[in-house]
């Protein structure tokens, strides 16, 4: 990047306190990217997809920056908004704290995954391999014409962890059955 600006990569040093300050800049911008403006009305569902997709296109953008997001820790920039917002939403919803740990979690490592998937070619197997494979070559042969290998697989994958977060909000006694009540039931806790 010092190259690309025309100036020494020491020089960097001269505006910000070494290498963790550098990567909460380029995480803060990153986040400012992917910042979803979260309609707590909205159901819990439709913000989840909202807020993964948000996170899958801009990692898929910048994914040579995914390693060092994902070892070093965050500070407090624009991306607590969405997950601050994320996490009340789930919470009125009826989940409970743990599982919104854990959905937190979820959409980041479906997202990594997806936006890598993303920048990764849309024919996986050749053909070559797949004249040896019979099975593999009659399910690949099962996807629509015409649509993304990479975005199929991750509707499908979202759909599943909607439908597991379903079938677990489902368990918990009391957990609201749309955003509505579940909104009402935390504004009459407060």
């Amino acid at each position: 990047m010092a190259r690309r600006l025309g100036v020494r990569p020491s020089s960097l040093y001269n505006h910000v306190n070494g290498r963790a300050e550098i990567i909460e800049l380029i995480r803060r911008r990153l986040h400012e990217e992917m910042a979803v403006r979260v309609d707590v009305s909205r159901d819990w569902a439709d913000v989840v997809r909202n807020v993964a997709a948000a996170q899958r296109e801009v990692l898929a953008r910048h994914s040579w920056v995914i390693m060092l997001l994902a070892t070093s820790p965050a500070g407090l920039d624009s991306a607590i908004t969405t997950v601050e917002n994320l996490a009340a939403i789930l919470s009125r919803a009826g989940f409970t704290d743990r599982d919104v740990v854990h959905v937190i979690a979820v959409i980041d490592i479906v997202t990594i995954g997806a936006s890598l998937d993303l920048v990764s070619p849309e024919v996986i197997y050749p053909a070559e391999a797949l004249a040896q494979a019979t099975t593999l070559a009659r399910v690949m042969r099962s996807r629509p014409p015409g649509t993304s290998r990479a975005d199929d697989a991750f509707d499908f994958t979202m759909e599943l962890v909607i439908e597991a977060m379903r079938a677990r909000l489902h368990r918990i006694p009391g957990a609201a059955s749309s955003p509505q009540e579940g909104s009402a039931e935390h504004e009459a806790r407060q």
